[in-house]
């Protein structure tokens, strides 16, 4: 019993490592592989965010101006209250003469490039980076009351 039960293990042994040995990647034979159309006109971008670049200088051909959101409603106010109504934003107040930006869950479900609209949006209705020199906010998180990022004038930065 003892030397079929090695004889199993063996086996087994050898016909994992063989698997493993093949597994990297080489050219299929063409009737198993993909039709040349396929790789054709690959001119897209599978991700919505570019890794490669910082959060400051990732959107910059993308043009897109707060008053394009207020448009959509009354005023740039009303967007602000959608944000909270959102759960994307639960407070604002001042903290030692610099202000703070309390965002709640939803702002952490939004990705890169609303983060940066969101905090531009803020900065539009409230003017806070033009108001003194070097202006900027910081956002908190809801939960752990800390600082997840800063907004100057040259945008957004998360940590």
């Amino acid at each position: 019993m003892s030397l079929l039960r090695n004889f199993g293990f063996l086996a087994t042994f050898l016909m994992v490592s063989s698997m493993a040995a093949n597994a990297y990647a080489e050219p299929k034979p063409w009737i198993w592989s993909w039709y040349p159309s396929h790789w054709e006109n690959l001119d897209f971008e599978p991700y919505l965010e570019n890794g490669k670049h910082p959060h400051n200088s990732q959107w910059d051909s993308v043009k897109w101006e707060p008053a394009d959101w207020a448009q959509q409603r009354e005023s740039g106010k009303h967007v602000i209250e959608g944000f909270y109504r959102a759960d994307i934003i639960r407070e604002q107040y001042v903290d030692d003469e610099i202000p703070v930006l309390v965002v709640g869950p939803s702002f952490y479900l939004l990705g890169g490039h609303d983060k940066r609209r969101v905090a531009e949006m803020v900065d539009s209705v409230y003017h806070i980076t033009d108001t003194r020199k070097n202006g900027m906010f910081m956002l908190y998180d809801w939960e752990t009351e800390k600082a997840i990022g800063s907004y100057t004038k040259y945008g957004l930065q998360i940590q």
